[in-house]
């Protein structure tokens, strides 16, 4: 079970392993065309007939090498230090501007319909959208994780594209979120950078070191321009050598990158099980006159990101458009290239129509059609449902079996729950201080004694606005919860584009804030432990935070103990008595193979107990998360059955250790 999206995970690693070997060994060539430049100027700059100077000469090496390396690796970490927050940065560095989610445009309103459906059909949060002011019609993902990951699109995507290819589009860019794809995008664009910068350093000493000391005086013995000569001419081999260098590296990008694209596009047709949609969209870049060109300065450096190429340039990253298609329709090469060309043949006549008549040549785009989504059936917006507050073994199995990956019927039980959310609850959420009242009603309390305490908090530290739309949302939010307590991590989701939009210290408050709502009843509630957890979880990948417990990469029996705790976190979460709660938690024990171990106690389920727990299986090797999970499970239907609230419990741990988990639909 669960191996589709944690093989990605471990295949991801073991890509950044291999593409850090591929560098090692560019590295290593350049190092030594570095030395032999200095080795081939000593020889001839101190030409000694009775004491003649070798091509080996290991203080040189030692000083050249150490030199070459320190201007890789320092470039290297300077790029990646820039690039240190995440989508954000590679956003920020290519003009983009953030598209609030409460926008009134019908364009970018659609956007955001569609970016949300797909983040909550895969279990993600939904992600911030960057819009980039450029008529070509592209799109990437950008970010370290699924927490501070970002959507970029162009403003020709948002208004040239239909709906149906838009959301081919963006199940494109959640393919590379979930897969493991933007971390090597990011840590490809850093190496680069650090091997051009070999070049960078050549181009100074030829255009102003070399000049300067040529053009010094003080007579025949003044050494200045003979050093200046020799600076200019090796400022141009270190230049030649950084272009070789950045050239063997743009085509190890574009061998990792290809490949990439086309399991990306296969996993756009999965998700939707529309390859018109996708297809489509790229039938539409193909007749782009311009060929789809970008006009930003910095496409070049992020070429590697983005739905198809950016800018025209040697070393392709993404396969040729003709072949994307014929893969993604499983038709012959020649058959869709000669229909891309004959459709191109048709676009330019359109064009020149239009430009007699007086017209724009480009038609304008048609205003977005908000046609009916397809929903699950059964399920009216605002009806309630049949027999929906239990989920069976194999629906819970079935999205277990999809971690991050959305399907078409995930895709449209994501369209039945954002239509179950009233619309004035759902622009609450779009907005900054609505979502930061909607996410604490989520964590209320059903006891009266403790309600009034959270009530009293709220009173007490919350501001003004915030309290307000507390007091106006709470009544339409808990009755919707109650009916639907399926929606409340989609309400989460939901929330996090606008919650990011916090400034640090209004997070430091907020944060406060929910710690006393968890904590005030002196309890311990799982749900709302965990929901806390979530919200501290992605406000501090958004600050570049990173969450203790190193690399993934150790097995399940070095963490046993805090397996052990979580396992029996889930077990007394849907017990009555600790009778049954010890049987669920034996059953999942035995699943994760963790022996004859001792059942924890409700007190020895602590939220700080739990907090370390989580924090230390951050480094649980994947596979093994899927053991845990899979053993949570067994927890859960220990009863033979597992409420809503239960496996929302189980969703919500699987996002506690990144590993996003949909929907699970109802049998």
């Amino acid at each position: 079970m669960v191996m589709d999206f944690i093989g990605d995970q471990e295949r991801a690693r073991t890509r950044t392993t291999r593409l850090v070997f591929l560098f090692i060994i560019a590295v290593v060539g350049i190092v030594a065309m570095v030395y032999a430049v200095f080795a081939t100027g000593n020889m001839l700059i101190n030409n000694d007939p009775e004491e003649p100077i070798g091509f080996w000469q290991p203080g040189l090496f030692l000083l050249s090498s150490s030199l070459t390396l320190l201007v890789i690796l320092g470039g290297s970490l300077v790029k990646v230090a820039q690039l240190a927050g995440g989508g954000k940065a590679v956003a920020g560095a290519l003009g983009g501007s953030l598209v609030h989610p409460d926008t009134s445009d019908p364009h970018l309103k659609r956007l955001v319909n569609v970016v949300e459906e797909m983040a909550i059909a895969s279990g993600c949060p939904v992600p911030p959208v960057y819009l980039i002011d450029d008529p070509s019609i592209n799109a990437f993902a950008a970010g370290f994780t699924v927490d501070n990951a970002v959507i970029g699109v162009t403003t020709g995507c948002v208004t040239r594209l239909s709906r149906d290819e838009l959301q081919g589009v963006m199940a494109h860019e959640f393919s590379h979120i979930v897969h493991g794809d933007m971390r090597i995008n990011i840590r490809i664009t850093g190496l680069i950078f650090g091997i051009m910068a070999i070049g960078f350093i050549g181009w100074i000493c030829f255009r102003f070191i070399g000049p300067v000391l040529l053009h010094t005086r003080g007579g025949e013995k003044n050494p200045g321009p003979a050093i200046g000569l020799a600076l200019m001419i090796a400022g141009l081999l270190l230049m030649a050598i950084g272009s070789i260098g950045t050239l063997v590296s743009r085509l190890i990008q574009a061998a990792v990158s290809r490949q990439r694209e086309f399991l990306a596009d296969a996993a756009a047709v999965d998700y939707t099980r529309n390859p018109a949609g996708i297809a489509g969209a790229l039938r539409r870049i193909g007749g782009v006159p311009s060929q789809n060109r970008m006009n930003q300065a910095a496409a070049s450096e992020f070429e590697h990101f983005f739905f198809t190429p950016a800018l025209a340039t040697a070393f392709a990253t993404h396969p040729p458009l003709p072949l994307r298609i014929a893969k993604i329709e499983n038709r012959s090469l020649d058959e869709v290239s000669t229909e891309i060309l004959e459709a191109k043949q048709e676009i330019g006549r359109e064009r020149i129509e239009r430009m007699e008549q007086g017209l724009p040549a480009d038609a304008p785009p048609p205003p977005p059609v908000s046609a009916a989504a397809p929903m699950v059936a059964g399920l009216a917006a605002g009806a309630a449902p049949v027999n929906w507050r239990t989920r069976p073994a194999s629906q819970v199995r079935e999205s277990l079996s999809h971690l991050g990956d959305a399907t078409p019927d995930s895709l449209a039980y994501a369209r039945t729950l954002i239509g179950i959310v009233p619309e004035p609850i759902q622009k609450s959420v779009h907005d900054t201080i609505g979502a930061r009242a909607v996410c604490l009603i989520l964590l209320v309390s059903d006891d009266s004694d403790v309600r009034k305490a959270q009530s009293e908090l709220l009173e007490r530290e919350l501001d003004e606005p915030t309290r307000h739309e507390v007091s106006r949302l709470s009544g339409p939010v808990r009755k919707l919860i109650r009916d639907h307590p399926e929606v409340r991590l989609v309400l989460l989701d939901m929330a996090m584009p606008a919650l990011g939009m916090m400034q640090k210290t209004q997070i430091r408050e907020y944060m406060t804030l929910v710690e006393g709502m968890v904590n005030a009843d002196g309890k311990l509630d799982r749900f709302e432990w965990l929901l806390g957890r979530l919200l501290r979880s992605h406000f501090s990948s958004q600050r570049n935070v990173k969450i203790k417990g190193g690399g993934a990469n150790r097995p399940l029996q070095r963490l046993s103990e805090e397996a052990r705790l979580v396992l029996a976190m889930i077990a007394w979460s849907g017990s009555r008595d600790e009778v049954q709660a010890e049987r669920a938690f034996r059953a999942a024990a035995q699943a994760a193979e963790l022996g004859d171990v001792a059942f924890p106690t409700r007190t020895d389920c602590s939220v700080s107990g739990l907090d370390r727990a989580l924090d230390r299986l951050q480094s649980l090797r994947f596979r093994d998360r899927a053991k845990l999970l899979d053993a949570a499970v067994e927890g859960v239907f220990a009863d033979g059955h597992a409420t809503v609230e239960e496996v929302e419990i189980l969703r919500a741990l699987s996002a506690a250790i990144a590993c996003p988990m949909p929907p699970v639909l109802p049998s």
